[in-house]
């Protein structure tokens, strides 16, 4: 029978480090006999209920050739969800049995894709941030805001952060969160005062202006922007991407709905997150250069998580059977 997998159970099964390490593995993974990773949109406008057009439904598959299952993601993000006091993702990922088509397990997909979108990114963050990186920059402190900068502690020894956010509240919890476990933390009142020092930039909004521009960063600054996604969303202004080494997370995406998609008129040079992690070209190549990591998230990531929180549910009987 197949398990439901909740958050509280997705949350006690997930190991972080071993996420980063699953993750890094998976990047190296793929190569051009793999399928291209889909993500396939489908707004939301015309139902009556729907009252913002940046409310969209999302399927992704993920597979890997080196596990034995495929997931299907089916999401929906809500930015309106802020207003209600709900996450603005919300959906289930199922995970399927890839010699028998059999449905394995149902698994909360907010929780599990919020992890493996932070251990993405501290992977990209171990290969372009300045090894001395010390000092972080959160733009948005939400759930991203919160959780890539835990797994960002899994790569770097960080010591100092700022945290601005359009709700002044927000930013200032997240601050006393921070500083409860011992972090020096600052909530800012603007991005520019949050980014103005630090090493490494994180930036998760649903902002379809950008507003990074290259101008507010200092030299040997790394950013890794969430928030371009779907196509209409930008964060980092095309004066620092010109002048930045950019790595995505896929170049296909990227530029269709990802970084690169807001300036699509104007042809960015980017690599491939994998093609670094398999020393095909360099990543960061100067301690004073810019480096922007740009992340859509890959169905294959579901994957990975999803499998390590299923064979962690067999082994210490978490989760629920469905009859």
């Amino acid at each position: 029978m197949p398990l439901w997998i909740g958050p509280h159970d997705v949350e006690k099964l997930l190991d972080e480090e071993a996420l980063i390490q699953g993750i890094r593995a998976g990047f190296r993974e793929l190569n051009d006999t793999l399928p291209t990773p889909q993500r396939f949109h489908s707004a939301l406008a015309g139902i009556p209920q729907i009252t913002d057009l940046a409310e969209v439904m999302i399927l992704a598959p993920g597979a890997l050739p080196s596990l034995p299952a495929f997931t299907v993601k089916v999401h929906a993000k809500y930015p309106s969800n802020a207003t209600r006091g709900l996450p603005g993702i919300q959906g289930v990922i199922h995970l399927i049995d890839a010699a028998t088509g059999k449905l394995l397990a149902l698994i909360d997909s907010p929780q599990l894709t919020a992890h493996r979108t932070a251990a993405a990114g501290a992977v990209a963050a171990d290969v372009l941030a300045r090894p001395d990186a010390r000092s972080v920059a959160i733009i948005g402190a939400g759930v991203q805001g919160e959780w890539q900068f835990k797994y960002l502690t899994h790569v770097r020894s960080i010591e100092r952060v700022w945290v601005y956010d359009l709700d002044p509240r927000n930013a200032q919890a997240y601050a006393e969160r921070r500083q409860s476990e011992g972090y020096w933390c600052k909530a800012v009142s603007t991005a520019a005062a949050a980014v103005r020092s630090a090493d490494i930039i994180i930036s998760a909004t649903w902002a379809r202006t950008p507003f990074l521009t290259a101008s507010m960063v200092s030299p040997g600054a790394h950013v890794t922007t969430l928030g371009p996604d779907s196509p209409g969303k930008a964060e980092v202004d095309i004066d620092l991407l010109e002048q930045a080494r950019v790595v995505c997370d896929d170049l296909v995406l990227a530029r269709t709905m990802g970084c690169l998609y807001f300036w699509r008129d104007h042809p960015l040079p980017a690599v491939s997150l994998t093609a670094v992690l398999q020393n095909e070209v360099p990543g960061r190549i100067n301690l004073d250069q810019h480096t922007v990591f740009g992340a859509v998230g890959l169905p294959f990531q579901d994957l990975v998580a999803a499998w390590q929180v299923f064979q962690g549910a067999l082994e210490q009987g978490y989760g629920q059977a469905l009859r």
